[in-house]
């Protein structure tokens, strides 16, 4: 709410419709309707409003970081991919384990396919006949 003041002798020699209003908080005197005005009341609002906004957004940022889960193996924080893949709809089903992070997780897989391919080696080896010397494919028995 603004205070404006005057003196009865500023009145009497300039009337109320000159500038001999004083506003508390400001300096000089004014007309009455520039002393009432509050010209910066809608940069101070939309100033005021962005730092509530930002306010909010970084308590929600907060928020969803006190959400973040942690690996279970190496204990660092999920990557948003990785927590997206884990907590997506059907996601989860190729997710693999779902309490440990991205890398581990790569690890995971590499360990799997190295050991799939290592299982299938000896059995493309098994599959072969031995070589017999001097024998080709087309060659006749002697």
């Amino acid at each position: 709410m603004p205070v404006v003041v005057t003196t009865l002798e500023q009145l009497q020699e300039l009337g109320a419709d000159g500038a001999v209003w004083r506003r508390l908080g400001r300096t000089g005197e004014q007309m009455l309707t520039a002393a009432l005005d509050n010209p910066d009341g809608d940069a101070l609002y939309r100033a005021q409003m962005a730092r509530a906004d930002k306010r909010v957004a970084q308590r929600r940022a907060d928020e969803r970081e006190a959400q973040r889960p942690v690996c279970s193996r190496c204990g660092q924080k999920f990557t948003d991919e990785r927590w997206e893949e884990t907590t997506a709809r059907g996601g989860a089903w190729t997710a693999g384990d779902l309490t440990v992070c991205g890398t581990c997780h790569a690890d995971d897989v590499a360990r799997e396919q190295a050991a799939r391919l290592q299982a299938a080696a000896p059995l493309l080896e098994d599959d072969r006949e031995p070589a017999r010397p001097g024998r080709g494919l087309f060659r006749r028995r002697s």
